[in-house]
């Protein structure tokens, strides 16, 4: 008897040695390609992952950070920042080493502010490439997944493929077109609000505490 609960203890302090940590925190970077229709190129990214994204029912909060080229109408290239920001919830599929995640988010995007260009003269068009290059936050809903390996006890890498789905953001394209019906029409369409996707793929590492 006393063999078995020895036996017992010991299994169970094994099992609490070898658990997963509670939380985490990774350091990513990937690619993030941006819709067309708000005149963004792809370009690459990185930011920070913190929670305790590696228990079977997770969750954690991203960050991340990217600097796209934005084409102005085909009158100049410009850089601007793209900021993501949300809360996560994840499942995570117990394999082993090799663990299979999929998860849900909402936060939002924010793209930054910048100059248009400086040799314009045409007023109507300094104010339709003011407008594009205003700041501009939107609300994001994500959906995704990926691979996480563990390296030692408290070392993963992790690889994720995302898409976010960002809401109220007037493209370029749209705003131009408005701007030229406006003017053979003399009405005023007003702005429209859409939606539009963005594509995350990124590898980071993981470490667990």
């Amino acid at each position: 008897m006393r063999a078995r609960r020895a036996a017992a203890a010991a299994a169970i302090a094994a099992a609490l040695a070898t658990a997963p940590a509670g939380a985490d925190l990774s350091a990513f970077a990937g690619t993030v390609e941006f819709d067309g229709d708000v005149n963004l190129e792809s370009a690459p990214g990185f930011g920070l992952r913190w929670g305790r994204s590696g228990a079977t029912f997770g969750g954690e909060t991203s960050l991340m950070i990217s600097r796209p080229t934005r084409n102005i109408l085909g009158v100049e290239k410009t850089t601007t920042t793209a900021i993501f920001y949300e809360g996560r919830f994840l499942v995570n599929f117990p394999t082993g080493n090799l663990k299979p995640f999929a998860g849900v988010g909402l936060g939002a995007v924010t793209l930054t502010a910048t100059d248009p260009p400086g040799n314009i003269e045409d007023a109507d068009l300094l104010q339709t490439l003011d407008a594009i290059s205003e700041l501009q936050t939107s609300t994001s809903l994500s959906y995704g997944g990926g691979i996480r390996y563990r390296v030692q006890e408290r070392l993963d890498i992790r690889f994720d493929l995302r898409q976010y789905l960002v809401f109220s953001v007037r493209g370029a394209v749209f705003a131009e077109a408005s701007r030229q019906v406006e003017e053979v029409m003399g009405a005023d369409l007003g702005t429209e609000d859409y939606t539009v996707q963005y594509n995350e793929i990124s590898a980071g590492i993981v470490v667990n505490f």
